[in-house]
């Protein structure tokens, strides 16, 4: 947490001290002469009534009349010898206050608030908003890894927690800790067994931790419970679509995403997306291609395929969108590997952030080598763009099934995390093979 934090936090728990230390310390001053002018009175009175009734004698009398004028007179000369002191029970509160007060705050904090979102932001860092909500600091995000971890730990002692186990599968699916998403999902599932959102995100992890990769089996039953439930869920519909074309059910295939166009806005970067896997399938099928729906403006944030890293698409630069040239060629040791129907795919990620691409562009391997530029108005997810990621890793990656999803024995190149602002343009040698 950063000193400005501490700061921040530390005045208002000092000034409710002051509020409720102040009156048990301070010293009562208004009231305090004339509280002690009326009590000598009372004495005095009580001293004639003594002397008219014969209990005292006049020597006496005078003697202790003498003395309540002495003290009338202190009195006047020096008001402040009225106030009384402080009690030592007053005293003793007063410290048993101070010391909880901070104490209690500390620890409710570490209850239930936020520790791990202090910090997130620096001097001169860029904001980076995530499709789930607020922003946050790019250059020193959360380490999601340990951020997992850290949750994970915290399960061990309310394994009843659903929403927790979803949020930590969530995190794992983001950081491709496949296998662990998979197991944290079926946990999810157990405890909250009626959503379709989760259960077709569970295929999905299913499918993404299995060797070699696949929806066939247990996670195609997830995504038909999910479409029970809820027949319009896109992602489960995605999902779905990519099932059949695995099971070389290309018909299958089509007829699904067909539905699921049908509920996507025209023109927006998700359903170009899925057009050009529909095409893959129509392809198969001897049909021909679905023409790429033009690009329309910018809409609100919609509900898109969670699985949206499996499509891609091709859209043509903005000319008015910042972006960064890429410049993308073979290793020659790796040439021979590459066959003319290969399909490329060029993409931006984000350094730290959720696994799908910012930009993405699709050429053939024929093409090779090229330059092309990705830009950030490219983003294939509402909301989710190169704008919001200061930093991203740029790949590419050469696949001969056409998916967009990676594939062992895929060929691919990808450079360390930069500033793509500052950049201006990369160079990428597609150099290794999955």
């Amino acid at each position: 947490m950063t000193t400005a934090f501490w700061i921040s936090a530390a005045l208002p728990v000092v000034v409710a001290l002051v509020f409720v230390a102040w009156p048990l310390l301070r010293q009562p001053r208004a009231g305090a002469v004339a509280t002690q002018t009326a009590l000598l009175r009372e004495q005095l009175d009580a001293l004639k009534s003594a002397h008219a009734s014969g209990l005292i004698d006049d020597a006496t009398f005078k003697t202790r009349q003498q003395t309540l004028s002495a003290a009338a007179l202190a009195l006047i000369d020096a008001p402040a010898s009225a106030r009384p002191g402080i009690s030592v029970a007053a005293k003793l509160t007063a410290l048993v206050l101070l010391l909880v007060i901070p104490f209690a705050t500390m620890q409710l904090y570490q209850r239930i608030g936020t520790p791990n979102a202090i910090g997130f932001s620096g001097p001169g860092a860029g904001t980076l908003q995530t499709p789930e909500g607020p922003a946050m600091d790019a250059n020193s995000a959360p380490d999601l890894n340990k951020a997992a971890d850290t949750l994970a730990a915290k399960l061990k002692d309310n394994p009843q927690d659903g929403a927790g186990w979803a949020l930590l599968a969530r995190t794992y699916r983001a950081t491709e800790r496949f296998a662990e998403a998979n197991d944290a999902y079926t946990k999810a599932r157990a405890l909250l067994p009626e959503e379709p959102d989760l259960l077709a995100e569970s295929a999905e992890a299913m499918g993404l931790s299995s060797t070699p990769r696949s929806l066939s089996g247990e996670p195609e039953k997830l995504i038909a419970r999910a479409l029970e439930l809820d027949p319009n869920n896109q992602n489960a519909l995605f999902l779905k679509g990519l099932a059949r074309a695995q099971a070389d059910d290309p018909a299958g295939a089509e007829a699904t995403w067909e539905q699921l166009l049908g509920l996507m806005e025209a023109g927006s970067p998700s359903q170009i997306a899925v057009v050009e896997q529909l095409n893959i399938v129509r392809e198969r099928l001897g049909k021909a291609a679905m023409e790429i729906p033009a690009a329309g403006p910018a809409a609100a944030p919609m509900a898109a395929p969670a699985a949206a890293p499996m499509a891609a698409g091709n859209q043509a630069p903005d000319p008015n969108a910042a972006g960064v040239d890429v410049s993308v060629s073979v290793a020659p040791e790796l040439a021979d590997l590459v066959q003319p129907g290969d399909t490329l795919f060029v993409f931006a990620r984000a350094e730290a952030g959720p696994p799908a691409p910012l930009a993405i562009q699709r050429r053939t391997a024929s093409e090779l080598p090229l330059t092309l530029r990705l830009d950030e108005s490219m983003g294939m997810i509402a909301g989710m763009s190169m704008a919001q990621f200061p930093r991203v890793i740029i790949g590419a990656r050469i696949s001969r099934s056409g998916n967009a999803m990676p594939q062992p024995g895929d060929l691919e190149g990808l450079t360390a995390a930069m500033s793509w602002r500052e950049a201006g343009k990369v160079d990428i040698v597609i150099g290794s093979v999955r």
